[in-house]
């Protein structure tokens, strides 16, 4: 009398293996979502980088005369705004002047960038300029 063997898989083996596959395969889902608002969030502080510094510029090309005609106060203590568009994203982005800060003869400029994805971010830079 011959025993016969039946070569395969038995279904524990299988919901063993099909366990741990989609242990790996969620781990991997969680880290590409992860590394996905990384480089979101980069692309975007980078614009925000790209908006302040705009600004900086076409504030340092004013003249004197120029500043006077700003359409809000250059010296106002709530400063001026404006929202552009940049990256497909709408940023809030604002700028003050400090009249003879740090020192006697520069005019400090604050400039900050808010822009809301999955949270709030906010970036501020600050630049002094001759007068």
């Amino acid at each position: 009398m011959r025993i016969s063997k039946q070569d395969g898989f038995t279904l524990i083996e299988i919901l063993v293996a099909i366990t741990i596959f989609a242990f790996a395969v969620l781990g991997l889902a969680i880290g590409t979502v992860s590394l996905i608002q990384t480089n979101q969030n980069s692309h975007l502080n980078t614009s925000a980088i790209n908006l302040a510094q705009a600004k900086f510029e076409e504030l340092r090309a004013m003249t004197s005369a120029a500043f006077a005609g700003l359409s809000c106060p250059s010296y106002a203590s709530t400063g001026c705004s404006d929202s552009p568009v940049a990256s497909g994203k709408t940023f809030n982005r604002s700028w003050q002047f400090t009249a003879n800060s740090p020192v006697t003869g520069v005019n400090q400029i604050d400039v900050k960038v808010d822009w809301t994805d999955y949270i709030s971010h906010s970036l501020t830079f600050t630049a002094s300029v001759p007068q």
